[in-house]
């Protein structure tokens, strides 16, 4: 690496930095595209819901919404059915923590704090959290794959797919029961010579499906791999004898030639 590409790389990296900025949850605009970097352990899900109860009291003046959005206008995605679960738990019992604290008027909690401090009408957020409360039920909270699952029930027509989709989240099953059925109708000999000479071939390279299916994995998941070779509408067994047809013509004809 040059000079000249070494000041560039500081220079991103120096202008990276100033845009990056230390998370606040009480000012982070609630409108547009926002990038949230953190570690495990870093109080995600603590910041996931408070972003939740700011979006549910409309706070945030200029840097939130018009209008305090309720229960079902809020989308939260997450990746595991565990964490689905513990979203869901958490946000319902920060929102009664909080609801708890507009009643008495104080609460221990920082954030809690600021929010009794910042929202003027303690009434009225009462009641949108109540509300939020009773329909925590219909909170969507979901997987990605349980959300785009939804998405595709209650579009079928728009999105041109059938009504009762299945999600597949694990395709090892399905890979290991189609090597297995690969593997029968092709590689099984019935005492037949041509058989007996594939199934003899094929256990050269590969003793069982499992380690022919071990060498295709890394092939199954590249999404730039494109087939070059010219495929034979001949049946494995038939391509092979073809194939040692041809040998056998070669050789027969080298011989001739000695």
């Amino acid at each position: 690496m040059n000079n000249q590409q070494e000041l560039q790389e500081a220079l991103a990296q120096k202008t990276l930095a100033q845009k990056a900025q230390s998370l606040n949850v009480m000012t982070l605009p609630l409108h547009g595209e926002r990038l949230i970097e953190a570690s495990a352990g870093t109080g995600k899900t603590y910041t996931i819901a408070g972003l939740y109860l700011r979006l549910l009291l409309g706070h945030g003046g200029a840097n939130g919404h018009s209008r305090p959005l309720t229960v079902d206008e809020i989308l939260v995605v997450t990746f595991t059915e565990a964490a689905t679960a513990e979203l869901r738990d958490r946000i319902r019992g920060r929102i009664v923590e909080v609801r708890h604290a507009f009643i008495v008027g104080e609460s221990a909690d920082p954030f809690i704090g600021e929010l009794l401090a910042q929202v003027s009408d303690h009434e009225g957020a009462k009641h949108l959290l109540l509300q939020a409360i009773r329909q925590m039920d219909e909170a969507a909270i979901y997987t990605i794959h349980g959300f785009c699952q939804r998405m595709l029930k209650e579009h079928a027509f728009e999105s041109g797919s059938y009504f009762e989709t299945e999600f597949i989240t694990d395709e090892i099953p399905i890979r290991q029961q189609a090597i297995e059925d690969f593997w029968r109708e092709q590689f099984y000999h019935k005492n037949d010579e041509g058989d007996y000479a594939l199934a003899k071939l094929v256990r050269g390279y590969w003793s069982s499906p499992e380690k022919l299916l071990g060498q295709l994995r890394g092939y199954l998941t590249n999404p730039f791999l494109t087939l070059q070779a010219p495929f034979s509408d001949l049946p494995l067994k038939e391509s092979l004898a073809k194939m040692i047809t041809a040998i056998n013509d070669f050789k027969q004809q080298w011989q001739k030639s000695e």
